[in-house]
């Protein structure tokens, strides 16, 4: 790929000018800027300027591994794929010698680089083009998998799901994350069951605010080093969290909640290993 100076007036001018003709010939919403952290500042205050006199509500993504802050000040991207948070959940299912306080600390710590309002709009992710994918990661365990996809669900920021992740798709690294949709199988109702357990998720997100919220805490009120809980503060209901990560199963005294919003592997008031539990 060439590496273009952003600097230079004249390459500003030259991909500016690209840019209108996509929004003036076939009306795009958005882009999403590949290695964003290598494009200047000066091109992309440009960029945010120009798109959103043409229209106010058009999205620009970087992709940027890192700390992002210099670029999410309100005049360059709107959002970037929260590569830290995939990192930060996908890391406590690798390091089996992790106690949940080290999960708390990860997921703090993705929060409180960036201003409230960013939070609320960061592109959560789990998996994508350029990783191996969820189910690799999760051992080829179905119910890790879950586990992780709970946990994007009831972050702040807006959770993205890679084509395939709502059938649980195996791949491992790169071109294998990169293999193509199984419709086959989709069309025979093979992956039925993954996609109901996707609609599940989504509808849950979708209905209860608190899954959205910026706000929570983690009470550790579960003695256990590697059973992870935490609350997400609504403005109409509180969310309690629960996952176990350990190897044996763990009593939860349920009585204060009203109703169970999402579970695996919760049977007769104990949650299994590698089980979710989700309460309001």
């Amino acid at each position: 790929m060439p590496k273009l100076n952003t600097n230079n007036p004249a390459v500003q001018d030259y991909l500016l000018d690209i840019i209108r003709f996509w929004i003036e010939t076939f009306d795009i919403d958005g882009l999403r800027f590949d290695v964003g952290n290598e494009v200047s500042h000066s091109f992309l205050k440009a960029v945010r300027y120009m798109t959103c006199h043409m229209k106010d509500d058009f999205y620009l993504l970087g992709e940027i591994w890192h700390d992002s802050i210099s670029w999410l000040r309100g005049d360059e991207y709107d959002s970037v794929m929260n590569y830290p948070l995939t990192t930060a959940i996908s890391d406590f299912w690798v390091y089996k010698n992790r106690g949940r306080e080290s999960f708390e600390y990860d997921i703090n710590r993705c929060f409180t680089m960036y201003y409230a309002q960013v939070n609320d709009v960061l592109f959560n992710l789990l998996d994508s083009h350029d990783t191996n994918r969820l189910m690799d990661k999760a051992g080829n365990n179905i119910d890790i998998f879950y586990q992780q996809l709970a946990v994007l669900f009831t972050m702040p920021g807006s959770p993205c799901i890679y084509y395939g992740t709502e059938v649980a798709m195996e791949g491992s690294y790169d071109p294998d994350c990169r293999r193509c949709m199984p419709w086959d199988e989709i069309d025979s109702g093979k992956r039925d069951i993954e996609i109901t357990e996707m609609k599940r998720l989504i509808e849950m997100r979708k209905k209860l605010q608190s899954c959205k919220s910026r706000n929570f805490h983690f009470p550790n009120d579960i003695e256990q080093k590697r059973v992870i809980s935490y609350i997400k503060l609504g403005e109409k209901e509180n969310l309690q969290v629960y996952l176990n990560c350990e190897e044996t199963a763990v009593e939860i005294d349920i009585s204060r909640f009203e109703n169970i919003v999402y579970s695996r592997k919760w049977r007769d008031g104990k949650l299994e290993p590698d089980g979710v539990l989700i309460l309001i």
